[in-house]
């Protein structure tokens, strides 16, 4: 039998959770099942003759109709609630009065309809029937869900920014509201006059309720606009409901039409509408008195928000063009200005110190031209010192004897002119300028906002500027990247394979791109013939330079019979093609497999290193033929002083040939490399491939210079005979 009832809740439940998470229908709901069973209830209390017991069930049963009535408005409230989000922790209590203003005396009219009107049709007798009493307690139901709403309204009013007296008031009222009901429903079941008591206890409740309500913060936050369409509803609520309580008062008809529907409800309404009234009446006073200072006011709230969005602005835009246009619409909109322009003193932006408009509002080029006409505008500027930070304020041009040549051409768009300078770290980097068009336009509480604006908008600037900054150099640093896998894709994927030797390369600029360069080419005999260059300096510049040596290395080498045919033919193409001072200095070695000999040409570059047995010995020799560096000298004289040599190798010798950038690497002492440790590495060591002699070199000078920075672009070429 339980689990049946269980199921049958269950079942009742679901279906009624379904049913009311429709709002209107839920409502109906509602409404239809409590006033079937309080119905019930009536008809049975109220079956027995008019006597004592008739009495008190009466009373027991309108005491039941207000208790279930109020668990239907909380239903009610629930299903329409009065906001979304907590008034208390609300930052708009504006639309929160508005919707309160506009319920409360709606509800109003409302319940003066309801007793004007459905009192008057539903009569209570013993004889009554189910319908007009089912009827009677739906629309007493209603009525006190409506008060109960108008309760929760003046609760979230009372309650924003609440204190604790509040807190404590509002429980104390609670109780004797309750304690008032209870007793207007027995007095008029029983038929004992209350009203002294109720007298007594109505002042009680005035009292309490002014204080709790006396302190109405939030009204300041309203702008001018909002007081006025507050004063509006509050007024409209207050006539509304004194007039609403003055009606029952003097209308013993619609007083009994509303104690038919719910005994003692025409005194209940009373207590409603007079805490509304009084409510609204002290709202209306508060802000008649708060309107003188309405400008003031909405003008602090124009500063907070400008403020506000000036430091929103500095943490979200970092364009500096459009972080400034905003800036001169913000500085008009919060002065009034009808003109505003910034003046920046930025050399590396302009590349001049002089300050230059950097932004304008509502002003034309010719205007600014008048107003800095002859120096006049930037010498009064000059007047103040370069690290004052006080604004410059005139407020009528034609009393400044300084623009007294400018002030005729200027007496159209401007009369009164503020100058606030921009100020980083103690220096002037610029100027912001309000002008209006009328005299005197401008108030102290204009200068203070623009000076705190000033600050703000400097460090606005800078960060536009660091961030450009960094953006510039993240893109130069991309570039740079790009530059440098395009550099490596000009340097050879792996070298010759010649049957007499082995050969292996290295290669590393000290910055993102370099100066060095080696390749291997044919010659016109299709002798293999490695290059490696070195142009002067370092950086971008150089590495243009080598891109163009391997292009005119490559076009000529065909042509080229040998070594120094090859560097002769690179001089004359690349002569007067190099800025002046720069240069390029390359060696060539030719490999001639036929006779397992070295061919040698150098053109300035630094020495070669050549190891081989005398007598079973290694020896190194640093080779230095002569010549000159590619672009320093003619063609004449270049061809005449350069020196081509040729050396026999046998199976074992070596050869390497480098940049400046091995022998003159530096450690922390900034003590040379040298030449010593690369002749050490050839002689007391045998290498079978040529990669182990470069490798070792590249080790021991990352050894040498371990803690110092690379100085300068480091390039290897190791040649290993592997073949008598």
């Amino acid at each position: 039998m339980s689990n049946l009832v269980q199921r049958l809740s269950d079942t009742v439940s679901n279906a009624l959770s379904r049913f009311s998470a429709k709002k209107d229908s839920g409502a109906i709901l509602a409404t239809a099942f409590f006033a079937a069973l309080m119905t019930i209830v009536d008809t049975f209390f109220l079956a027995s003759n008019e006597s004592f017991f008739h009495g008190v069930s009466v009373g027991v049963t309108s005491v039941l109709k207000i208790g279930v009535a109020g668990i239907f408005a909380g239903i009610f409230a629930s299903l329409f609630p009065v906001r979304k989000k907590d008034p208390i922790s609300s930052t708009q209590p504006v639309e929160i009065f508005n919707n309160a203003g506009r319920f409360l005396w709606a509800s109003s009219i409302a319940l003066f309809a309801a007793g004007a009107l459905v009192g008057n049709v539903i009569e209570f007798d013993r004889s009554e029937d189910i319908i007009r009493c089912f009827l009677g307690n739906a629309v007493s139901l209603a009525v006190v869900a409506v008060i109960t709403r108008q309760f929760q309204w003046l609760n979230i009013l009372i309650a924003i920014r609440r204190n604790e007296m509040t807190s404590r008031f509002r429980t104390a009222f609670a109780v004797v509201g309750i304690t008032v009901v209870l007793i207007q429903v027995f007095a008029a079941i029983l038929g004992f006059d209350a009203q002294g008591i109720m007298a007594v206890i109505l002042a009680g409740i005035g009292i309490m309720f002014l204080v709790t309500i006396f302190r109405l913060p939030w009204l300041a936050t309203f702008s001018k606009d909002q007081k006025w369409k507050a004063l509006g509803i509050s007024v409209l609520a207050f006539a509304i409901s004194l007039g609403l309580d003055i009606h029952i008062a003097e209308n013993t008809e619609t007083m009994r039409s509303l104690n038919l529907v719910l005994p003692g409800l025409s005194n209940l309404i009373m207590i409603a509408s007079s805490l509304i009234s009084i409510f609204f009446f002290r709202v209306s006073f508060s802000i008649v008195l708060a309107l003188p200072t309405a400008t003031v006011i909405d003008r602090k709230i124009n500063e907070v928000r400008s403020l506000t969005y000036l430091s929103r602005t500095i943490s979200q835009v970092y364009d500096l063009h459009r972080l400034l246009n905003i800036v001169t619409t913000m500085i008009r909109d919060v002065c009034g200005a009808t003109s505003a322009w910034i003046e920046l003193q930025d050399e590396a932006l302009y590349g001049s110190p002089e300050p230059r408009i950097a932004a304008q509002l509502n002003i034309s080029q010719q205007q600014l031209q008048m107003l800095y006409k002859d120096g006049i505008l930037r010498s009064v500027l000059a007047q103040q010192d370069e690290n004052d930070s006080q604004a410059i304020y005139f407020e009528a041009l034609d009393e400044e004897q300084a623009f007294a040549s400018v002030y005729p051409y200027t007496i159209e768009f401007t009369q009164s002119l503020i100058a606030v300078p921009l100020m980083l770290d103690s220096k002037r980097i610029g100027t912001v300028f309000a002008v209006h068009k009328d005299k005197f336009a401008f108030e102290f509480e204009d200068i203070s906002l623009l000076s705190a604006f000033a600050n703000n908008i400097s460090i606005a600037i800078e960060n536009a500027r660091l961030f450009e900054n960094s953006l510039e150099k993240e893109r130069y640093k991309r570039e740079l990247m790009l530059a440098r896998e395009m550099q490596q894709k000009l340097l050879p994927k792996e070298l010759p394979h010649v049957a007499a030797f082995d050969i292996a390369a290295y290669s590393s600029p000290a910055l993102e791109v370099g100066g060095d360069y080696y390749d291997s080419v044919r010659l016109k005999d299709g002798t293999h013939c490695l290059i490696i260059g070195d142009v002067s300096g370092k950086g971008i510049t150089a590495a243009f330079y080598m891109a163009e040596l391997k292009g005119v290395a490559l076009a000529v080498a065909p042509e080229s019979s040998s070594p120094k045919d090859l560097l002769q033919r690179i001089n004359a193409a690349l002569l007067g093609n190099l800025e002046r001072g720069s240069y390029i200095t390359v060696t060539a070695v030719a490999l001639d497999e036929a006779k397992n000999e070295l061919v040698i040409a150098r053109a300035g570059h630094t020495p070669i290193a050549l190891q081989r047995l005398c007598d079973g010995v290694p020896k190194v020799e640093l080779l230095t033929p002569k010549g000159f560096g590619i672009a320093l000298v003619k063609p004449a004289l270049f061809d005449k002083s350069l020196e081509e040599v040729r050396f026999s190798v046998t199976a074992g010798d070596s050869c390497l040939i480098f940049t400046d950038g091995i022998n003159e690497a530096a450690n922390a002492q900034n003590d040379e490399f040298g030449y010593e440790p690369i002749c050490e590495i050839m002689s007391n060591h045998q290498y079978d491939e040529a990669q182990y002699l470069v490798g070792e070199l590249v080790r021991r000078v990352a050894e040498f210079s371990s803690g110092a920075t690379q100085f300068d672009d480091m390039t290897i070429i190791g040649i290993l005979a592997v073949r008598s």
